[in-house]
């Protein structure tokens, strides 16, 4: 029996096409509370969790990767911390700072 809640089993769905990944298993974080990551307050204590995670560079690639290949609101709203990255960091890798010299 599925013990999942509901909305889990959609946002799965939504995110993945059906069932999270297989490395999800392993993350630091399956067993911390989601509102850990989502809240601005508490972004040195997420970013913790994500610094022992054996399998951050699986998490930061996939988040990545769903915000730039998403609607553009994926990645002009990023927040939260995914990959051990806060929305703010993931927003300068979809949109780096442009030099003055790169403009002319």
């Amino acid at each position: 029996m599925n013990t999942e809640p509901h909305g889990y089993r959609v946002l799965m769905k939504l995110l993945f096409g059906g069932e999270p990944p297989a490395w999800r298993e392993q993350a630091a974080c399956s067993d911390t509370d989601p509102t850990l990551f989502h809240t601005p307050s508490r972004t040195a204590a997420a970013k913790a969790v994500c610094a022992s995670c054996p399998v951050l560079a699986e998490c930061r690639e996939n988040q990545l990767s769903w915000e730039a290949n998403g609607p553009a609101r994926y990645r002009d709203n990023a927040f939260g911390v995914v990959g051990g990255l806060s929305g703010a960091e993931r927003r300068r890798i979809h949109y780096p700072p442009r030099n003055a010299k790169d403009v002319a």
